[in-house]
């Protein structure tokens, strides 16, 4: 048996509702077979806390805080958007990985993050490995997006999708209550950048209101602006008002963004921070129509709603974390344990793994048949595949009249090695 036998854990990407399920159920689980693992440790800031030695231990940590992990949005141990470098530009990096495993005698590293997430660990997996120091790689699926290959869905897509169906159905009853004589069209933005998973989710209101007006705009379509001034018409003329749901992501017929907020330069790639498309979208209706328009941006609040958690979104998260020291414990290196549907009535999944570099950097798009022929509504299939993904519900306990949510105290750990210093202009934006 390796003398490298501790466990590192880190978060990766934007967060979820639900992804601290999937580290309580790494740890939990990791802490239940001291035969094969040793420390339990947590990287704060994901890959950079490694490169920075920023670690925590978890090997003790009590019940009470498990507890709490398991009800917790947002990501407890920060996650980051860092990538490694390819090796032949900043080796250094890679070097600096390797001495903090040897150091803390890493062998188990689990990173809980999205598809690109992904070649990150196996970057570090494979380094590490060419180098003397073997070490076992499991993914944690997670990403409010929906858009991890290979997998039915994603942990976290499900409370998002709740979150965002469940704030439309509202707004669009205020709608139409007072659009007779104040707002006649209300827009929401739904993040994802190129998938438009979350978009569609807005589409699970139609089965409270059937005869809902609502027009989806997913970023898989192209948005036509004489088509959609026809449909809201329509609306008009047959409802007397009009909800839109679209995606942050969404191009034009000439393929460009329709709203970029911001580009972030670094030295390896621009990242375009999305948003606003909303507003854009609402301001056309007004402009168009003569009529008064309100739009909203979500943002941050559609992917930390520890009040509208989907029970099935968090067994699936939880399942994740278990699933992923399963496979450690099976004796597989370089995968992710993605989710398999078994069944369609109940509702069954399953774990099965994948290989890291199958799966990262691909995106999964909504298929055509979830959208109608104008690419503007969901149809029966669409909400199909949605409802069982925001089944049930798992609510926080509540203090004082909120919910009883706050950041957890892990204490770092004294530091031994050399200071290491990231360049943080290479950082993209959350």
């Amino acid at each position: 048996m390796t003398s490298n036998r501790n466990v590192l854990y880190a978060q990766a990407g934007g967060v979820t509702a639900v992804i601290n399920a999937s580290a309580a159920a790494v740890i939990e689980k990791c802490k239940r077979h001291p035969e094969v693992f040793g420390k339990i440790y947590a990287a704060k800031n994901g890959i950079e806390g490694v490169l920075e030695e920023n670690l925590v231990e978890l090997t003790h940590i009590s019940e009470c805080q498990l507890d709490q992990l398991k009800q917790l949005p947002s990501a407890a141990f920060d996650a980051c958007r860092f990538d490694l470098d390819p090796l032949e530009k900043h080796p250094e990096q890679y070097e600096r990985v390797l001495a903090v495993f040897r150091h803390y005698q890493i062998g188990y590293f689990f990173y809980n993050g999205g598809n690109g997430s992904m070649v990150t660990a196996q970057k570090v997996a494979d380094y590490c490995t060419e180098h003397g120091h073997p070490v076992t790689c499991i993914g944690v699926a997670k990403t409010i997006d929906n858009d991890l290959a290979l997998s039915h869905c994603s942990p976290g897509f499900g409370s998002a999708a709740k979150y965002l169906a469940t704030s439309l159905l509202e707004a669009t009853l205020d709608l139409y209550a007072m659009h007779r004589t104040s707002t006649k069209f209300f827009a929401m933005e739904a993040m994802g950048r190129n998938a438009g998973w979350l978009a569609l989710a807005g589409g699970l209101i139609k089965t409270q209101m059937l005869d809902v007006p609502l027009i989806i705009l997913p970023a898989e379509r192209l948005f036509d602006e004489k088509k959609f001034i026809n449909k809201v018409q329509h609306f008009f003329d047959t409802k007397g008002y009009c909800v839109c749901i679209v995606s942050e992501g969404l191009k034009n017929t000439e393929g460009q963004y329709l709203n970029v907020e911001h580009i972030e330069h670094t030295e390896f790639k621009d990242y375009p921070q999305l948003g606003g498309v909303a507003h854009i979208i609402a301001q056309k209706v007004r402009q168009h129509f003569d009529v008064k328009t309100h739009s909203a941006v979500p943002d941050y609040l559609q992917r930390s709603a520890s009040h509208l958690v989907s029970a099935n979104d968090w067994a699936m998260a939880y399942g994740a974390g278990k699933a992923a020291v399963t496979a450690a414990l099976d004796g597989f290196h370089g995968v992710l344990p993605v989710i398999e549907k078994v069944s369609d009535v109940p509702f069954v999944w399953r774990f099965k793994n994948v290989k890291l570099l199958d799966v990262a950097d691909l995106e999964k798009h909504v298929p055509d048949h979830f959208l109608s022929k104008d690419g503007m509504e969901i149809t029966q299939a669409g909400l199909d595949y949605l409802l069982p993904l925001v089944k049930g519900e798992r609510y926080p306990p509540f203090k004082n009249g909120i919910p009883d949510i706050h950041p957890l105290d892990f204490p770092l750990l004294p530091k031994q090695l050399p200071p290491y210093q990231i360049d943080r202009k290479r950082v993209s934006p959350i």
